[in-house]
């Protein structure tokens, strides 16, 4: 890897970002408004034999940078912007093997018009329908996905009571052949209309809120392997809200898509949503029940398995997402086929009373649970017998003593189906304590301490951790932290960060050994190798 090219290729990302914000003359605002951004990735990769059971092997070239530009112009009704996105060559894990090595670029752009009720769009496509069972294209640099289509949104809304909206786009390919270009579509393309109408509005009453919503989706690919070229579904979707109580439903039923990704599955994908809550007089609950059946849409159908940056719906895992670094070791991913849901209840003491304090006292409390048929992992065939696939109870408290003193007690009981999460065929049950406290100096200082420990009997057996973090608000904060496996493989895992804020601009450097698990982003996770190396994060906002 030739380490010059590739910093000047960054450079030269950065100042295409930074020069079209002084192109622009203050004092002529009547030409409209530009703002633009840049984002780096940057790691440096160092072999390390002592990190985990298979050591840490540094990539061919030991480097990898993601890259991304994006320019806005705004005047009026009238917006349009581009995305630069340059992988000089990527960071390991984020794309499949034979892409990890080679320096991509693609682009995306959109022009855009919205007035009167009209809302306008050609180019890079960003839409979801409902929760996104149907369908749902968006950005997340963290786990690499940009399922945007390339085509055009047509939407009216009529009063503040009815909007409709249309669109169609190329599906965006990810190739797997080293031969095809990185920035070409698929063939596949993607149909679909929505519509919203809230008759509480028409009615223009603020005792209650319902709105009633449906989509339509029609998914096309031209010579599919097996099946029709067609997968056509639809949602139905209902939302009922009055004195503090909310009831939502959503229904999904699509022809099904048979791929490697779904084991040729030939049934219909179906999915079932429902969500209760409540929230008044200090406390909050929401319950929420899924069903699902092969309720996956990958965007075209080549892919040779399950692929989460080609999907054009969204279905995360409806469970807690945890922060800290013991209890995420095994997070659950949406299964093929599962039932069940959670429940978060919330309570905040009141300040000034015995259990309150000073400041209040919150107690949050979730439970998930979800049981299923389990993928075979010699053969890909999902088993006959339901049998569970995940089960959380987490317990967390804040508390401020006096005006200077937070502490957070968590408490977590994960059962995690091995299967579920990649490994074996057998129940790995741990539990998870931690004691996250705070003190403050004063404004500026602060030192915060976090205790964790995981004790298990299966998989790596227990886990100890330990984070210091200082902060000097609003500009620097400097962390070190160890996991120390001692239960196993007797591995350490130290790393250490230092971050810088100013205005719109943010750095942060980490340095250590990372392990090998999962990187998640709402209910979506991928996987990572292990890596020991210096990550430079950098984002610039102008």
């Amino acid at each position: 890897m030739n380490y010059a090219k590739a910093l000047i290729c960054c450079a030269g990302l950065m100042f295409c970002a930074i020069i079209p914000t002084f192109a622009q003359d203050e004092e002529e605002k009547d030409r409209g408004t530009v703002s633009a951004g840049y984002e780096t990735n940057t790691t440096f990769y160092f072999n390390d034999k002592k990190n985990g059971e298979a050591g840490a092997v540094a990539p061919e070239g030991k480097f990898g940078s993601n890259n991304y530009v994006k320019v806005d112009y705004i005047k009026g009704a009238f917006s349009a912007g581009i995305q630069l996105e340059g992988y000089l060559p990527a960071i390991q894990g984020l794309f499949p093997q034979n892409l990890d090595n080679r320096m991509l670029m693609r682009k995306d752009f959109y022009v855009s018009f919205k007035d009167k009720g009209w809302d306008i769009r050609v180019g890079s496509l960003y839409e979801q329908f409902g929760s996104g069972l149907l369908l749902r294209t968006y950005e997340d640099r963290t786990l690499g996905i940009n399922n945007a289509l390339q085509g055009f949104r047509v939407a009216y809304t009529f009063g503040d009571y009815l909007t409709v909206k249309a669109l169609y786009g190329r599906i965006r390919n990810l190739p797997f052949d080293v031969e095809q270009t990185f920035t070409d579509y698929s063939k596949a393309t993607a149909a679909g209309a929505d519509i919203s109408f809230s008759l509480s509005r028409v009615l223009k009453t603020d005792r209650f809120d319902l709105a009633i919503e449906g989509s339509v989706l029609d998914k096309y690919e031209p010579d599919p392997m097996i099946g029709g070229p067609h997968a056509t579904g639809y949602s139905g979707r209902i939302s009922f809200g009055i004195d503090g109580f909310t009831l939502k439903g959503e229904y999904m039923n699509r022809k099904s898509d048979p791929a490697p990704y779904n084991n040729l599955d030939s049934t219909r994908n179906e999915a079932i949503l429902v969500e209760m809550g409540y929230s008044g007089y200090g406390f909050g609950g929401l319950l929420t029940f899924r069903k699902v059946s092969n309720p996956f849409l990958q965007g075209f159908r080549m892919e040779p398995q399950t692929n989460y940056y080609t999907f054009i719906n969204y279905v995360p895992a409806l469970t807690q997402q945890h922060t800290y670094m013991l209890a995420s070791l095994n997070p659950y991913s949406t299964q093929p086929d599962e039932i069940g849901g959670q429940a978060d209840l919330y309570y905040n003491f009141k300040r000034g009373t015995v259990l309150g304090g000073r400041k209040g006292m919150k107690v949050h409390v979730n439970y998930s649970n979800f049981y299923g048929r389990k993928i075979d992992i010699n053969t890909g065939a999902l088993k006959k017998n339901n049998q569970l696939l995940y089960r959380d109870l987490t317990v967390d408290i804040e508390r401020w003593f006096g005006k200077d003193f937070k502490m957070i007690l968590f408490y977590s009981w994960q059962t995690v189906n091995a299967t579920a999460v990649g490994h074996g065929d057998e129940l790995w049950t741990s539990h998870i304590a931690v004691a996250d406290l705070t003190y403050k100096f004063n404004r500026k200082y602060s030192l915060r301490m976090e205790l964790q420990h995981l004790f298990t009997e299966q998989d790596q057996k227990n886990w100890a951790a330990a984070l210091l973090e200082f902060n000097v608000a609003p500009r620097w904060s400097v962390s070190v932290q160890d996991m120390w496996n001692y239960g196993d493989t007797k591995t350490h895992y130290f790393s250490g960060s230092v971050s810088y804020s100013y205005s719109k601009i943010r750095a942060a450097l980490n340095f250590g050994r990372f392990k090998e698990g999962y990187l998640c982003s709402g209910g979506v996770c991928r996987v990572t190798p292990a890596y020991t190396g210096i990550n430079l994060a950098l984002t610039v906002n102008l």
